[in-house]
């Protein structure tokens, strides 16, 4: 049955986007806490209705009656993509909701390892209205604006599962979404920039590394009638040099939106630059050794989702990004917390010989100079292998029909290998090898150092 035939999920979804999108700016810190407290109990008393949380919180002893609002979210078990794994698929449901009417989505398997989950029609509403908020923050308006999205539209990925299985088959393309052009971030750029190029939107969204090639290719002169008031960028840390070339191609304002397939949005800039946490739709943890971070610093992040009848998402340790918060207040007018910066991924990371943690955002900073610096996009994809702290391999692709165009693959090589060699050090090896394709089920960084030898003081 179509959800959207029910009027009782019509009202529910009328409801949530009259309420849900202005709810940072229609309540104070003291009321959303209120409000944070209200939805954490629901949650978990769903969750003891669902195998896996009901055997989890049953070990430590934790009924949901012994939990009164998030101060008392440390009561809980922190729960690992390992217990997902050895649960799914029925054991992450509950055994009051119908399965088949969940959708299935995957994690991106970045690291090498995918995850899969279900979520129910309503979650992929709040996430849309999520991400409704933030660009209504930037000025689009999504009724009347032109919106452009590049989403990863590869077979159970979470925007296949939200809109090619959940809003596409419920709603009338030509009715609802006229002003909405959805390409997918697997074709090649040349492709998705001339679709874009016919359409002209007002806003775009999209991954890091397509906007990347996208701004280069309209250095080059295609695209020439795309000119968007806003761009906003998800999937990775977007360095400055990345972000000056985004600004420079299309003179469009920049944001960036964070996110997770298990839990939907999680946080995005508003105006003044700074992360905003959606907290009425998440709960964040910043944990160092497994313990809370103190004041200032990066911790790892423990995800709660506040929301959903899927697969609920209660002190999820396994989104593996290093993420600092902010404790400072911003003028903008939304409430809720502050993130300060985002790391990105332990878990795809390399190791300095005197025990610093090089995460994704600073090598990935090394490779937006071969589109700022060389101005060509002919490295198609890469792969780091650290045989151990003083030894890395790079491995990378060129596209086959750029080879004699532009810089050589040697000044690609050169770049590169400069750019690891100031983040490692001098006394690492580096050795580069061009290769004819990359397997992508494999993590971006294979790691062969067993991290719990290494005195590890702190990130580069």
């Amino acid at each position: 049955m179509n959800s959207f035939n029910n009027p009782i999920f019509l009202l529910k979804v009328l409801k949530s986007y009259l309420v849900d999108i202005d709810r940072l700016r229609r309540l104070n810190d003291e009321k959303l806490r209120r409000f944070q407290d209200k939805r954490f109990k629901r949650i978990v008393k769903f969750a003891y209705t669902v195998p896996l949380y009901h055997d989890k919180f049953k070990k430590e002893g934790i009924h949901p009656d012994d939990i009164r609002g998030i101060k008392d979210i440390k009561k809980l078990p922190l729960v690992s993509k390992h217990d997902f794994k050895k649960y799914y698929p029925n054991g992450i449901i509950s055994s009051k909701i119908d399965k088949s009417k969940l959708i299935q989505v995957t994690t991106s398997g970045t690291t090498g390892k995918s995850l899969s989950i279900y979520v129910d029609m309503f979650d992929i509403v709040a996430g849309l209205f999520g991400y409704i908020r933030s660009i209504k923050e930037h000025g689009i308006d999504w009724r009347k604006d032109k919106l452009t999205i590049i989403a990863d539209f590869a077979p159970h990925t979470v925007e296949s599962g939200y809109i090619h299985k959940g809003i596409q088959p419920r709603f009338s393309s030509k009715l609802f979404f006229k002003n909405m052009q959805w390409l997918n971030t697997n074709d090649p750029p040349e492709e998705v920039i001339m679709e874009i190029n016919k359409f002209k939107p007002d806003f775009i969204g999209g991954y890091v590394g397509m906007l990347g090639h996208l701004a280069l290719l309209k250095e080059k002169g295609l695209g020439k009638d795309i000119s968007p008031k806003v761009i906003a960028t998800t999937g990775s840390p977007l360095s400055n040099s990345l972000k000056g070339l985004l600004i420079e191609s299309f003179n469009a304002r920049i944001f960036q939106s964070y996110g997770s397939t298990e839990s939907g949005p999680i946080a995005f800039q508003c105006e003044n630059g700074n992360y905003h946490v959606m907290s009425d739709f998440v709960f964040l943890e910043y944990l160092k050794n497994g313990k809370p971070i103190e004041s200032e610093g990066a911790g790892k992040l423990v995800l709660t989702k506040l929301f959903g009848i899927g697969t609920p998402i209660i002190r999820y340790d396994a989104i593996n990004d290093i993420v600092a918060p902010q404790n400072k207040k911003c003028n903008c007018g939304l409430s809720g917390e502050l993130i300060e910066k985002i790391y990105g991924r332990d878990d795809i990371s390399l190791y300095t010989p005197d025990g610093r943690i090089i995460l994704p955002a600073s090598f990935g900073e090394i490779f937006s100079r071969i589109l700022y610096d060389l101005k060509t996009n002919k490295l198609k994809d890469a792969i780091i292998i650290q045989h151990s702290l003083s030894k890395i391999e790079l491995h990378i692709v060129i596209d086959k029909k750029q080879r004699e165009i532009g810089p050589s693959v040697d000044e690609i090589f050169s770049v590169l290998k400069q750019g690891l060699q100031q983040k490692l050090g001098s006394n690492v090896e580096i050795i580069t090898k061009e290769v004819k394709e990359i397997d992508k089920q494999k993590p971006r960084v294979i790691q062969k150092i067993n991290r719990d030898k290494i005195n590890i003081i702190g990130y580069a």
